[in-house]
């Protein structure tokens, strides 16, 4: 009797069924593209190419690679579209004194190896930037306003990959 017991017991527990969860795996390797320019404006590229690589190589998140793995690296391919300068402040003479710069932005996350896009978002960000002092003075801070703005835009870009990179990990 007390074998059989024993027996049921161990028959018993050795069909338990046990539930395994995978997890979600998050997206960590990316590519970045050159920026596309598609404002009048010169140098803009460069600019958010620089910033770009700064934002996304200094992210603790992110892998990026050299050269993209098919069906592993998500594509990140932005594009400026357009930069606008609103004169905001005057001085008492009706001289500038400040203006407001918006850029707007396209990005386009591609799984590498695929031709449609995964995700295609618009980014609008705008700054201030002080037009006092001489030109080259002025054109500086115009420069240093683009990158601030650029840098805005392109944490948005990693925090938009890191909210969807389990949809986008997961996808087969």
């Amino acid at each position: 009797m007390r074998f059989l017991a024993i027996f049921l017991l161990l028959f018993l527990s050795s069909c338990a069924t046990t539930i395994v969860k995978e997890q979600p795996r998050k997206l960590e390797h990316v590519y970045l593209e050159p920026v596309t320019n598609r404002t009048p404006e010169e140098g803009v590229d460069v600019i958010f190419t620089r910033v770009a690589n700064d934002v996304f190589y200094s992210d603790s998140r992110f892998r990026v690679e050299k050269t993209p793995q098919p069906g592993v690296t998500l594509l990140v391919k932005p594009s400026v579209d357009s930069i606008s300068t609103f004169a905001i402040g005057f001085d008492q003479y009706d001289r500038v004194t400040e203006y407001k710069m918006t850029i707007s932005a396209t990005v386009k996350l591609i799984k590498y190896g695929f031709r449609k896009p995964l995700y295609t978002f618009s980014i609008s960000r705008y700054d201030f930037y002080d037009a006092t002092g001489t030109p080259q003075e002025i054109e500086r801070k115009r420069k240093e306003c683009i990158e601030r703005i650029a840098y805005q835009i392109f944490r948005e870009v990693g925090e938009k990959i890191t909210m969807s990179g389990e949809k986008v990990g997961t996808e087969k």
